[in-house]
C-alpha cells in the first residue's frame, strides 16, 4: 500500500535523498521523544508529518505559495508566513510557544540562516529539540530562492550559539553524491521542448537503477567529505 501510495517517490530523482531522510528521521525518533507540540519551519506539504505519532500537535507554517512536493506531501500549512516575516524574520510566536521545532530542507532557502535558527531556538521550550536537515552538496532549486550550502562545521557553531548540542548525520556518499547530480542534470532538461527531453527521458532509467546500485556502492567506497545531506 505504502509502496503504491508514494510510486512517484521510488522514481523521483531526488528519491535517495529523501530516502535517507526519512530513514534517519525514524531513527532519531527511536532515540529522541518528540511529543508535546511540534513545529515544522517550512514545511511545504509536510512530507515527514506522519512519522510524528508520539506528538500532540504538529503544525506547518510556510508561505501561502509554498513548494509543492509531488513525490511524498501529508497535508498543507496550518499557517501562513505574512509579509511582516519579510521584513525581521520573526516567526509569528511567542517564545517557548513549542515543545520542538524541525525543519527539513529550507536552510539553504532562508537568506538568513543564523536568524532561522534563532528563531527556531527561541520558539523551542527549554529542554526541546531542534531536527533539521540541510543539503550539502547539489545543484540549483526554487531559483532565486537558494542562497547556500553550509558545512556541517557552519550548522554547528549557529546550533551551539543557540545553546544547543548537535547530534549529526552525513546522508549518502560519493556514489549517491553523483547520482543525484546526474539526475538533477537531466531533469533540468526534461521540461524543454527539444530533442535533448527525449533523449533524458529514454536513458533515465539507466540512471535511476545506478541510484538503486548506489546504496551498496556507498557501502564500500564511504567519503565523509563528500555527502548528499546533513541531519542534525
Amino acid at each position: 500500500m505504502y509502496m503504491t501510495k508514494h510510486l512517484r517517490l521510488y522514481i523521483s530523482p531526488s528519491f535517495l535523498s529523501r530516502f535517507y531522510t526519512s530513514r534517519d528521521v525514524q531513527f532519531i525518533l527511536n532515540h529522541f521523544k518528540f511529543n508535546g507540540d511540534i513545529l515544522d519551519y517550512g514545511c511545504g506539504q509536510k512530507p515527514y508529518s506522519n512519522m510524528f505519532k508520539d506528538c500532540n500537535k504538529y503544525i506547518g507554517i510556510d508561505f501561502p505559495d509554498y513548494s509543492i512536493n509531488k513525490d511524498m506531501h501529508n497535508g498543507k500549512p496550518d499557517i501562513f508566513l505574512g509579509k511582516d516575516f519579510l521584513k525581521n524574520y520573526k516567526l509569528p510566536f511567542d517564545n517557548n510557544s513549542f515543545d520542538s521545532t524541525v525543519s527539513f530542507q529550507v536552510l539553504e532557502h532562508h537568506i538568513d540562516p543564523k536568524m532561522m535558527i534563532a528563531e527556531m531556538a527561541r520558539v523551542t521550550k527549554p529542554g526541546g529539540y531542534i531536527l533539521l536537515t540541510a543539503p550539502f552538496l547539489g545543484g540549483l532549486h526554487e531559483e532565486p530562492h537558494d542562497y547556500q550550502r553550509l558545512t556541517k562545521y557552519g550548522i554547528k557553531v549557529l546550533l551551539e550559539n543557540n545553546k544547543y548540542k548537535k547530534v549529526f548525520k552525513e546522508q549518502g556518499s560519493l556514489f549517491s553524491t553523483i547520482s543525484l547530480l546526474f539526475n538533477e542534470y537531466l531533469t533540468s532538461y526534461m521540461f524543454h521542448r527539444n530533442l535533448k527531453r527525449y533523449l533524458c527521458i529514454t536513458i533515465y532509467p539507466i540512471f535511476l537503477l545506478f541510484s538503486y546500485l548506489s546504496f551498496i556502492l556507498d557501502k564500500f567506497i564511504k567519503s565523509n567529505k563528500i555527502f548528499l545531506t546533513i541531519l542534525y
